[in-house]
């Protein structure tokens, strides 16, 4: 993300972080030094999580990947040291590094050695009712699983899957009995063949005076500027993750805009000029 900076305030250090987070970043720099000859993993991260270790550089030299490209959640992984490969530049939520990651487990036969951290999990339905993400993701919780032991829900061809840590992978096939108002029951087994995250977006364009966070929420969401600068002020707006309540801080190509209420938006360009002068904003919510 270009600007990956605004991470860091004025004083040049991380921003207030919770005691949880900050003994996150410890147990990551163990787990970077406990890779010589096997692989590491963390527990599934949040969006947040994973940006606070690529930031903090607690996550140099390791991959986030959740079981397929373009997972939300996802695992910090640290290689084992004979695994040699060139480091790709990239942000915290880089498609190009999860490809690369794919193509050195490839590489060097080992496909199966993220078994010992995740398993995928299908999750099947009677078709009695259409279940959607929150009547799986209540359905799992009510199990008593920990949230931090299971990564994304996905949709693909209208089945669901789940990627869980094996624990939680064999209990979930063992106790899943009933989701929504719908009987179920879930399946270890390999994802399809072409499998693919699926998620649905909306286009959305406007333009703006300037990429001022105040007046692209304000134009995103179709409201008064003076709404969407009470939405920043009081802390319902999040950048990239974090909380942001500055309503001049900059919008750049690459953003990701969480509004409560109004949706999540994923910016992809920022900079394009009209011929009056104002700024185009090309965005996609998730729908």
């Amino acid at each position: 993300m270009q600007n990956s900076g605004k991470f860091i305030n004025k004083a040049g250090s991380l921003p207030a972080l919770t005691d949880e987070e900050r003994l996150l970043i410890s147990r990551a720099a163990e787990l970077s030094a406990r890779c010589d000859y096997s692989a590491v993993a963390s527990c599934f991260l949040t969006p947040r999580e994973q940006r606070i270790l690529f930031e903090s550089g607690a996550a140099a030299g390791g991959f986030f990947y959740g079981g397929a490209l373009g997972a939300t959640r996802r695992k910090l992984v640290f290689l084992p040291s004979w695994i040699e490969y060139e480091r790709v530049i990239g942000g915290a939520f880089s498609t190009e590094k999860e490809q690369q990651f794919e193509d050195i487990l490839s590489s060097y036969g080992c496909e199966d050695m993220m078994s010992e951290f995740y398993l995928p999990v299908h999750l099947h339905c009677s078709g009695y009712e259409k279940l959607s993400h929150r009547d799986w993701l209540g359905a799992l919780m009510s199990l008593g699983i920990k949230r931090e032991t299971i990564g994304d829900i996905c949709f693909f061809e209208g089945e669901a899957y789940v990627f869980a840590e094996p624990k939680a992978a064999a209990y979930i096939e063992s106790e899943l009995k009933r989701a929504g108002r719908d009987k179920v029951c879930a399946r270890i087994c390999p994802l399809p063949e072409d499998f693919r995250i699926e998620m649905e977006y909306k286009s959305v364009s406007a333009t703006v005076a300037s990429p001022r966070i105040d007046g692209v929420v304000r134009a995103l969401c179709n409201m008064s500027r003076d709404d969407a600068a009470l939405l920043v002020t009081s802390g319902m707006v999040e950048l990239n993750y974090f909380t942001e309540t500055e309503v001049d801080s900059k919008v750049f190509g690459g953003d990701i805009i969480s509004v409560r209420g109004h949706g999540k938006y994923i910016v992809d360009s920022a900079d394009e000029q009209t011929k009056k002068g104002r700024v185009r904003i090309v965005a996609r919510k998730l729908v």
